[in-house]
């Protein structure tokens, strides 16, 4: 194994940006000044690219031009994982290198929203930081409006705040649902979008946390959780996204737009910015860490928190793959750039461990 390269698992809207000189999501320009500084060279490659037969990946290397080329280089002994796999085959492929003594960290990123909810529930330490939080069934909607007045149903496993709609109470048995920009009012029937999504056994129901706003619009967090180069989990940043006025979604694929942390706090006058980010960080590290029970290759999450109005943090969910573009449009450069740096770093203290181990 060639222990000077670092690789770099990428999906293939990412790998054709890095081959034509572009890159979107990912910014390769922070991986090449933390490659620099930790003395690795990072390639990047989709898992279609290695070959365990012979050992090798076609991988994409900087050459001396300055441009990216396919090179076959031997599979890097260790690779961090920022793509996205749905299919057995791919995580047979992922267990292979493992099996081979190669450390695949985040190898599978992809966890149910229910599953990782009642890893927290064991800890009982997290509880009150938890909305409650059911599968989708007729019995269990009944029950949840019977409990309370808002309601989040979403998907088990999807991203992007896709399939997401929200059911709430308006007045004494008068409640609405609000789906695809359209709010509708019933009252003992209910409408044949909600029954659709009570008899899917894709689908979660949870009780809507009460999000503080910023000029009267939601807002909740995502929390750049990492691995570092001590093999330590760190808080590289926090980004707050902020629902389009008059939505409840604040992704930003949903019109959200993204801002720094002091900002708004600064419009919250029950929130004190030292007390909250402390809050913020302790509770994102003891979830990380109760998550790594379970999966043990964990080393690079982003933790989507919401905050209530006194600046309590409540659990909302985990995305095993951080789209960290959302440091960008919040302009927090240092934090975007930490968000690559991090797991580099990490990457290098793998490296360092396989060494001593020999």
């Amino acid at each position: 194994m060639n222990d000077s390269y670092i690789g770099i698992l990428v999906d293939g809207f990412v790998y054709r940006g890095i081959k034509h000189g572009y890159s979107t999501f990912e910014r390769v320009s922070f991986y090449e000044q933390a490659s620099k500084q930790y003395g690795v060279i990072p390639c990047f490659f989709r898992l279609r690219d290695v070959t365990l037969e012979s050992n090798q990946v076609q991988a994409l290397v900087k050459g001396a031009n300055g441009r990216y080329k396919l090179t076959t280089i031997p599979i890097p002994s260790v690779i961090h994982n920022r793509s996205l796999f749905f299919h057995k085959q791919s995580k047979g492929k992922l267990l292979s290198l493992q099996d081979a003594g190669i450390t695949v960290f985040n190898g599978w990123n992809r966890y149910g929203k229910m599953t990782v909810h009642e890893i927290l529930m064991g800890n009982e330490e997290l509880h009150s930081h938890l909305p409650e939080t059911r599968r989708a069934s007729l019995e269990n909607l009944k029950e949840m409006m019977n409990r309370y007045n808002e309601l989040i149903i979403k998907p088990n496993s999807s991203s992007l705040g896709a399939g997401i709609i929200m059911v709430e109470r308006v007045d004494d048995g008068v409640w609405a649902v609000n789906h695809k920009q359209e709010k509708k009012l019933f009252t003992n029937e209910l409408p044949l979008i909600l029954l659709k999504k009570a008899a899917n056994k894709h689908y979660l129901i949870q009780q809507r946390i009460p999000l503080a706003k910023y000029q009267g619009r939601p807002f909740d967090l995502r929390v750049s959780v990492q691995k570092n180069g001590s093999g330590e989990w760190q808080v590289s940043g926090i980004v707050c996204k902020v629902a389009k006025l008059g939505k409840y979604v604040t992704n930003v694929a949903k019109g959200g737009t993204c801002k720094s942390l002091r900002e708004l706090i600064s419009g919250c006058p029950k929130m004190d910015y030292d007390k909250v980010y402390t809050q913020i960080e302790a509770f994102s590290l003891k979830v990380v860490k109760e998550l790594e029970g379970r999966f043990p290759s964990l080393a690079d999450v982003g933790l989507d928190i919401g905050l209530t109005e006194d600046g309590f943090p409540m659990f909302i969910e985990c995305n095993g793959r951080d789209l960290r573009i959302t440091f960008g449009k919040a302009s927090l450069m240092e934090e975007w750039k930490a968000t690559h740096t991090t797991p580099i770093s990490y990457a290098r203290y793998l490296l360092d461990s396989k060494t001593a181990e020999e």
